[in-house]
């Protein structure tokens, strides 16, 4: 499963973890990190001291890479600015961005050094990340769940994506299973991306209801 992509993120399989707001805390983040895999904090909208203590927490449970993901298009300017100059502080190194592209919080992180992921719901989306200087290209269809941003299917995306993309692409949305995982690597994806299938793990931060509901919807025991 090594793909060059383990090689630029520093991860042993590649297979990511959504950064899920209010779901991907440091808990689920070290436990996908430990388990070879890259995991994303979600602090979509978060206060940068709960992010400071998110990243403190994550750095004492892996010594792993990860990224904090942040949603700069839906974030007040003030306080994006501030959860950006925060993880800088911390010595963050990569960050995975979503929705509309802003090419200037791409280039403000690039020139501190750090690597940027950016997913992307639409061609037009991938060829304005990566001219902002995108390392990678999260290519999210239909499928997904949470915030989506696809208007077609994850493999239709994953094909125009691959097509014209010169940096690696990740695939996203209704990918939970080792066939899906081989369909998209065998497609030329350098990776997926995974959310909703580990919502309901023991160390996902959402709430025990929510755990549940996704639990039976998948035909899965309480101790899955």
């Amino acid at each position: 499963m090594h793909t060059p992509l383990c090689d630029l993120l520093g991860c042993e399989v590649p297979i990511l973890l959504a950064g899920m707001g209010e779901v991907s805390r440091w808990e689920l983040a070290a436990a996908v990190a430990n388990a070879g895999g890259y995991a994303a904090l979600g602090m979509v909208r978060e206060d940068p001291d709960l992010i400071a203590r998110e990243v403190a927490a994550l750095r004492k449970a892996t010594d792993r890479p990860f990224a904090v993901n942040l949603i700069p298009a839906a974030t007040e300017t003030g306080l994006l600015d501030r959860q950006i100059g925060r993880c800088l502080d911390l010595g963050v190194t990569d960050f995975s961005f979503f929705w509309d592209v802003m090419p200037g919080v791409v280039r403000r992180v690039k020139s501190a050094g750090c690597k940027v992921l950016h997913q992307v719901g639409s061609m037009e989306a991938a060829r304005v990340a990566e001219a902002a200087g995108a390392d990678v290209l999260i290519a999210q269809g239909v499928e997904a769940g949470g915030h989506v941003h696809g208007r077609v299917g994850t493999f239709v995306l994953l094909e125009q994506v691959l097509g014209a993309a010169l940096v690696p692409v990740v695939a996203t949305g209704g990918i939970a299973s080792g066939a899906g995982r081989a369909a998209a690597l065998a497609m030329g994806a350098q990776g997926i991306q995974c959310g909703t299938a580990l919502l309901a793990t023991t160390e996902s931060f959402a709430h025990d209801y929510h755990k549940r509901d996704r639990r039976r919807a998948a035909g899965l025991t309480a101790h899955s």
